[in-house]
């Protein structure tokens, strides 16, 4: 465990090499819905995470472009993030290191965030509808 990881408990980075699509997809002031289906940050990580996670990629963070503080994460968020990480670590003892859940998310998010990118970004159509296909699977 390197020190990054024993002391860090309040939030996840994006790497920066990511940002621009976590910025594509997050909705803003003069943007259509169908175009960026996500509110925020947290909502494209979530399923970043899950996407990683289920494809088994995780990558670390090399170069940091924004972060998430772990206080925006609902409780049913952190319950996904919970159990993903006792899921890779077999272990339920992870629980008690809020450092490693968030570690271990970032890690997943940094890989499923290029899977996002190319189901909803890549895609011909619009990225709300690629969601929708991506959920209906």
């Amino acid at each position: 465990m390197t020190e990054a990881t024993i002391t860090r408990t309040d939030r996840v980075y994006i790497d920066e090499s990511a940002s621009e699509i976590y910025r594509q997809l997050k909705s803003g002031a003069n943007t259509q819905p169908d175009e960026t289906p996500f509110e925020t940050f947290k909502d494209i990580f979530m399923l970043a995470v899950c996407q990683g996670f289920q494809n088994r990629r995780r990558v670390r963070t090399l170069k940091i472009g924004s972060e998430i503080r772990q206080s925006v994460f609902t409780e049913d968020d952190m319950a996904i993030l919970k159990a993903i990480a006792i899921a890779e670590t077999g272990d339920v003892q992870v629980l008690t290191h809020l450092g490693d859940i968030l570690v271990i998310a970032e890690e997943y998010a940094n890989a499923g965030i290029q899977e996002v990118k190319g189901y909803l970004l890549d895609e011909r159509g619009r990225p709300l509808w690629n969601l929708v296909s991506l959920i209906n699977g």
